[in-house]
């Protein structure tokens, strides 16, 4: 989840935020074990620290976080009819897991933690509603960072665990189950945000380890190279990134000193920063995902007013920030 023996402290500041979240933890009163499969609900269930991706038919799978306590309940988000679905929940609660998307329709979710730091690794497959196990990561992390290559292998950096924060990179084959260790980040941090880019690198944003970070890094797999590019102007953890279809990066949100909503957009091309419209709810550790028709939906985290459940799309093309509504079920 984050640095530290519990995994919520890194500094002054996350013993700021720790305080917060047991207090909200003392508050929400959730139930334990697993929620029922298949059930309509309103919204997102409020979490901070939770792992989303964009599956193949286009709906929005969400999994795992932190409301009170660690979590596996999972729900899938419509756009199309703007339906929330509760679905199997992952049989490992975690908190500050990774997910990837991958080209067969299975989502897999790897590391966060538990209590303890997990390299637990799993498929969960839409189609059947289940979850099956695979190969651990060797290294355990909590708030490490996975994406998707483009010959379907899903490389993983960065994190924290028992040693302190990481920068140890593996790239994970999915269908032989194996890992093999890469160049580290030469930056380790916890809570960064990370992207494939459509020339098939991947870019590293921010994060945290001992001090907010802005530093970008962009990863080659083909090279096993990093190269450092221009920082982030908003140093912060907690953020969250999104490839947008101009080839640019979104990246908004996450901590610094407070809770952050703001927005700029990284140009790869350019190596470039532009600040844009923020986010209308300040938030850290939400989740982000790109949607079929080019708008970003932005859900769940934190804030001063608690854990959140409220989501915004943005329109990239437009500039523009409109609520979320939803037609799960019946209102709170």
């Amino acid at each position: 989840m984050g640095p530290g023996q519990s995994d919520r402290q890194s500094g002054s500041k996350t013993f700021f935020f720790l305080a917060l979240i047991l207090w909200v933890a003392s508050g929400i009163g959730v139930a334990d074990g697993s929620p029922p499969v298949s059930k309509k609900i309103p919204d997102m269930t409020p979490r901070w620290g939770a792992s989303a991706v964009r599956l193949s038919v286009g709906k929005v799978f969400i999994t795992g976080g932190f409301m009170g306590h660690d979590v596996g309940s999972s729900e899938i988000y419509d756009p199309a009819t703007q339906v929330w679905t509760e679905v199997a929940a992952d049989p490992h609660p975690r908190t500050s897991s990774s997910a990837v998307a991958l080209p067969d329709g299975r989502v897999l979710v790897t590391g966060g933690y538990n209590g303890t730091y997990l390299g637990t690794t799993e498929f969960y497959d839409p189609v059947h509603n289940r979850w099956n196990e695979s190969t651990d990561d060797p290294v355990p992390r909590g708030g490490g960072v996975s994406v998707l290559l483009r010959n379907g292998t899903v490389f993983v950096t960065g994190g924290f665990n028992d040693t302190g924060f990481l920068a140890s990179s593996e790239i994970f084959d999915p269908a032989s189950g194996f890992w093999r260790e890469v160049r580290p980040d030469p930056v380790p941090r916890w809570a960064a945000t990370a992207v494939s880019l459509h020339d098939g690198t991947v870019l590293v944003v921010g994060g945290y380890n001992g001090e907010n970070l802005g530093g970008v890094e962009r990863y080659d797999p083909d090279s096993n190279i990093w190269k450092t590019l221009t920082p982030d102007p908003t140093p912060r953890w907690g953020a969250a990134a999104v490839a947008i279809p101009s080839g640019d990066v979104l990246v908004i949100d996450g901590y610094r000193d407070g809770y952050l909503g703001s927005a700029e957009i990284y140009s790869p091309a350019h190596d470039t920063w532009n600040p844009v419209s923020p986010d209308p709810i300040a938030r850290e550790k939400a989740v982000a995902v790109l949607l079929s028709n080019g708008l970003v939906l932005v859900d769940g985290g934190l804030n001063q007013g608690g854990l959140l459940s409220s989501g915004e799309l943005y329109d990239p093309v437009h500039d523009r920030w409109e609520r979320l509504t939803s037609k799960g079920g019946p209102a709170h």
